[in-house]
């Protein structure tokens, strides 16, 4: 057996785009940072946001209040990091490039923008996973087709298979606080997914 030749076989390939470097976004791209054999060549991330105090994952590895989140995350490790300042809008979806993407911003009603990113994607043969909540205790997280789920997801509307989804089916109105146990499943969850996605499609 060359085990040099199987280590080749497992570079680094394609590029992830993460929209969105929040309390959740970080989480994903800290957990594909640390993929090694068999991981993403390059990580794209969109955010437009700067780290607040209430940012205390972003502190915990370092950032700076104030910083912007994706100035931050490139400083990090800027050889695998393609750093975006910008917010994906309707108007500038064209700008993701990557082969599978993953949607894990929140906050306000983010629900048209999230069906033009799905619309996008599929049009142009990329893979887009997002989220399907984050609140709640249980931390019981499961991974479905969004045209099947319970949760937030519904008000989707999916009428296609093929979207998948990652959360704890919980809305804001079930009065349960975002821990940081859920959104370290949740993130560990689609980074699983987008990696099994990616041995099927990135050869």
């Amino acid at each position: 057996m060359d085990i040099k030749l199987l280590e080749d076989k497992l570079n680094s390939k394609g590029t992830v785009s993460v929209i969105g470097c929040g309390r959740l976004g970080v989480r994903v791209i800290m957990d594909i940072l640390e993929v090694h054999r068999g991981g993403f060549k390059k990580i794209e991330v969109f955010d437009a946001a700067k780290i607040d105090m209430n940012d205390v994952i972003h502190r915990k590895y370092g950032g700076k209040v104030g910083e912007y989140k994706v100035s931050f995350i490139k400083d990090f490790f800027p050889e695998k990091i393609d750093a975006v300042f910008e917010d994906i809008s309707k108007e500038n979806l064209e700008k993701i490039s990557g082969n599978i993407v993953l949607v894990v911003f929140a906050g306000g009603d983010t629900l048209n923008l999230r069906k033009k990113i799905i619309e996008y994607c599929k049009t142009t043969k990329k893979i887009c996973i997002g989220t399907n909540g984050v609140f709640g205790l249980n931390c019981n997280v499961k991974v479905g087709d969004a045209k099947y789920e319970n949760g937030p997801v519904e008000f989707l509307k999916m009428e296609e298979e093929g979207h998948l989804v990652v959360g704890t089916g919980k809305f804001i109105k079930d009065m349960e606080p975002i821990t940081p146990y859920s959104l370290d499943k949740i993130a560990e969850k689609m980074v699983i997914e987008a990696l099994k996605i990616k041995k099927e499609i990135i050869k």
